[in-house]
């Protein structure tokens, strides 16, 4: 993940989802939860869905109170969401 102007939003090196999964997951071990939002706006909306249900899993199992940021360039992927169950995503 690379920074960018803003201070907590973070660009995904990959655009295959299962390595921006093994990213993100990386990242989230080694930062405070609260302090990151991650940029899934290069990846189509159904590998987006995929890397945030991937990750809204681990970090349930983490820090079960946390929440984690995330960008997308639509917000169809609300749609997407709403089936599951993952309370822990909050867009930005």
């Amino acid at each position: 993940m690379r920074k960018n102007d803003f201070k907590n939003l973070l660009y995904l090196n990959s655009s295959n989802p299962n390595l921006a999964v093994q990213e993100v997951r990386k990242i989230l071990s080694k930062s405070e939860i609260s302090d990151l939002a991650i940029d899934l706006s290069g990846m189509n909306v159904l590998d987006a869905v995929k890397v945030l249900a991937l990750t809204s899993s681990y970090l349930y199992k983490k820090q079960p109170e946390e929440k984690l940021k995330f960008r997308f360039h639509s917000n169809d992927i609300q749609n997407f969401l709403t089936v599951f169950s993952m309370n822990n995503l909050v867009m930005v």
